[in-house]
Parts: C-alpha cells; sequence; structure tokens
C-alpha cells in the first residue's frame, strides 16, 4: 500500500509536553500504546510528568493475556508506577485512585468494534474520570476498518454486557477519541474530555493506508485481514463452532469435526455474498474448542473488502451451518460458562436478561433469530439499518475528522 504522508498519531502531539509537564498521571494503556518510533507511552509520560498508575485492560499491559483470562492488579509495570487491571474483579478505575491524579490519559489502539472490550473500558474509563472529576486526555488513533462505514445492530440496552455497554452498532466507526467523547455528550457519562486528535487521517482511510506500523492489538488479531473479518468471525465465539483459535490464521478459518468442509464451501459461495469467497479446510486447533481435535470448515478469503460486509456475512455463514447441520450446531448459553473460559464477557458480566451468548455479542436477539431461521435476515438488516440511521445523527456531535459516516 502506498500513502503520500504518514498519521500522525495523538502521541505524537506537540502539545503532549505541555500538557503532562509536572502533573500526576494515571495512565490506561497496552502494547499498542507505541509512537510509529516503537517509544512507549509510559516512557514518554514518564520523562514529562509522574506516572502514578497505570491502568490495564483485557490481556495486559503487554498483550500476552489470553482471551477471558482474568488479570490481577498490584503489579509492577516495569516503570516504577503499580498497575490496576481493569479486567479481572475491578473492571472500573477505582474513583478514589483517579481522584488524586490530576491528569488520565488513554492510549490504546482498537479495532472499532463494540465488542471489542477495550471500548468497554473506555467507557468505565470516563464514567470514573467525570465521577472524580478529573480530566481525561485520550491520544487518538485511527479505525483501522475506516471511519466511513457502520455494521450490525445497535445495542439492545437489555443486552448490556462487558462486550456491549453502549447504545452504538456493533461496527461503530469512531475514533477513541470520537467514542469518549460519544459516551461523554451522547451516553451523558459527562466529565471533561479531551483529544490529542489525528494529524492527516480521513475518514475513508483503511489502517494500512495510514503509514502506521501494525501492533496487534491482541493475541488473535495479528494482521488488518483477521481484524477485518473477524468484525463479523466474532459471532462464531458464542456457537459451538472453533472460530480457529488456537491456529495460525484466527478468525480466518472456522469449523467443527462433524462439517463437510467442500459442502459448506460450495453452500457458502453458492449465497454469491460480495467481496467474499470460501475455501474447504480442515485444521487442528492447540486451544480453546477442539483443541488436539481435526475439525473441518471453511477458509475466509476476502476478494474486495471495500464490498465485503462481514458482521452480515457471518449472519448468513451461520444460517447456512444450522440449515446444514442443525442436528449437531448450537448456539452456547449459560450453561457452557464454565467450559468456554471468554463468556464470561458475555453472560457473568451481563444483566442476565438471555441465557444466549449470542444475544450479548450481537447485542440484539434478532441476530440469533436469523440464524435460527425464525426472520429473514434481508429484513433485519433493514431494521439495523433504521438503527444505524438514527446512531449517526446522534454521532455527528462528536465527529473530529474528515469524511462522512454512514449507516
Amino acid at each position: 500500500m502506498v500513502w503520500r504522508e504518514r498519521v500522525r498519531v495523538g502521541i505524537e502531539s506537540r502539545d503532549l509536553p505541555k500538557i503532562l509537564a509536572g502533573r500526576r498521571l494515571g495512565i490506561v494503556t497496552n502494547q499498542t500504546g507505541v509512537s510509529p518510533a516503537m517509544e512507549h507511552l509510559l516512557e514518554v509520560a514518564g520523562r514529562l510528568g509522574r506516572v502514578e498508575v497505570v491502568f490495564t485492560p483485557e490481556h495486559g499491559l503487554w498483550g500476552h493475556a489470553a482471551a477471558g483470562e482474568l488479570l490481577a492488579g498490584g503489579l509492577d509495570s516495569g516503570y516504577g508506577a503499580r498497575v490496576y487491571s481493569l479486567y479481572g474483579e475491578v473492571l472500573e478505575p477505582p474513583v478514589e485512585e483517579v481522584r488524586r491524579l490530576d491528569l488520565v490519559v488513554y492510549d490504546i489502539q482498537d479495532l472499532g468494534l463494540r465488542w471489542y472490550t477495550y471500548a468497554t473500558t473506555l467507557y468505565y474509563t470516563v464514567a470514573a474520570c467525570s465521577r472524580a472529576g478529573t480530566p481525561l486526555l485520550v491520544l487518538d488513533r485511527p479505525s483501522p476498518l475506516t471511519g466511513a462505514a457502520t455494521e450490525g445492530p445497535v445495542l439492545d440496552p437489555s443486552l448490556r454486557s462487558f462486550t456491549g455497554i453502549a447504545s452504538v452498532p456493533a461496527r461503530y466507526g469512531l475514533t477513541p477519541g470520537e467514542l469518549a467523547l460519544y459516551y461523554s455528550r451522547v451516553e451523558g457519562l459527562g466529565g471533561e474530555v479531551l483529544v490529542a486528535r489525528l494529524g492527516g487521517w480521513r475518514r475513508e482511510m483503511w489502517f494500512d493506508e495510514t503509514g502506521l506500523p501494525w501492533v496487534p492489538p491482541s493475541p488473535n488479531i495479528p494482521n488488518l485481514e483477521t481484524a477485518l473479518v473477524y468484525a463479523g468471525a466474532c459471532l462464531v465465539e458464542a456457537t459451538n463452532l472453533s472460530e480457529g483459535r488456537g491456529t495460525a490464521s484466527p478468525f480466518l478459518q472456522i469449523g467443527a469435526p462433524w462439517i463437510r468442509a467442500r459442502e459448506l464451501a460450495e453452500a457458502l459461495n453458492g449465497l454469491g455474498l460480495p467481496g467474499v469467497l470460501f475455501r474447504p479446510v480442515k485444521f487442528v486447533p492447540w486451544a480453546s474448542k477442539y483443541r488436539g481435535v481435526e475439525v473441518s470448515g471453511v477458509y475466509v478469503h476476502v476478494t474486495d473488502r471495500t464490498s465485503f460486509r462481514p458482521f452480515t456475512t457471518f449472519v448468513r455463514v451461520l444460517k447456512t451451518v444450522r440449515e446444514l447441520y442443525g442436528d449437531r450446531f448450537s448456539l452456547l448459553t449459560e450453561e457452557d460458562e464454565e467450559r468456554v473460559e471468554y463468556l464470561k464477557d458475555y453472560l457473568r458480566w451481563s444483566a442476565r436478561a438471555s441465557r444466549y451468548a449470542m444475544d450479548y455479542l450481537a447485542g440484539s436477539v434478532s441476530v440469533r433469530e436469523c440464524v435460527e431461521g425464525l426472520r429473514e435476515v434481508g429484513e433485519a438488516e433493514e431494521e439495523w439499518r433504521r438503527q444505524r440511521e438514527a446512531y449517526v445523527e446522534r454521532a455527528r456531535r462528536v465527529l473530529l475528522y474528515e469524511g462522512g459516516l454512514s449507516p
């Protein structure tokens, strides 16, 4: 990919030295909080201010922990500051800790997807800073899958969980800075939210058009292609299919021991879904579902990322799997929670309005209804589009960059 000029991220802001100088700082970050020269925010902030405490999201400070693995607090950051995990017994920065600070600085690269738990950690960070009366500074980063497109249903508030905390679509199209402003101004959390803006970024840009290095934001998102497919393939997590965890191609391949690979690939390719083809595949996961068992399924090949719609694609994929293998295919429920570690995101940290993990992950019962054949996908898509139109109108209040956000 060729770019004319590299996008500048928030950590490169010329105002940062003046803003951080001499202040007592709380840092919310992980392995992605680096400059393009690979200098970590903790090094930058440590030079300019006094880092009192570090708050970390799922996967920990260095992105090493597996999905769903609960982390302890009170650890050493390696930079002389205490570390609080916000993915364990504590989900929100303790207000008493935040109140002692002059400023909280947030710098995490996310994917622009509601179920990616960094978005929820940001929500809780905005809430804690608001209650403590401490300003929050977000060092902005691009929305990797562009900031122009949205997909999927807007969250039903009755299905709030750690994989869906606010009334945004599954793919919401905002940068972290814009999302923090949305939480503050639209969701009503309040507080003082400051954004160190991107330089040279436009909403239609994909991450590989920014000139920035890709730092994997979590263990199973090694590259941009995976991130794009994950925008739909994450739905597979709520089923008894393998989503490819424990292989070199997580989310790019899915399957189960009882699937007939060629049959499924032919059925999916016969749907004529835009921008994607499916190839028969076999794999043996070394972790997660079907560990050590040969799995048959399909590999996802994106042929045109502009026309590819990952969310709707995987609703139709799962519907097709149910139609072909209905006696073996199932949706995971609360009974599977102890067996599948990451289900605590959907179920344990939820209001328990549903027993199905799919409902929390999708943010709407309509997705499960489509998969189960109780509702037409086209009808549901039209409902989701109307929901997104209303969302886009709300989001216009917080858009910071050139270009439009489409429903």
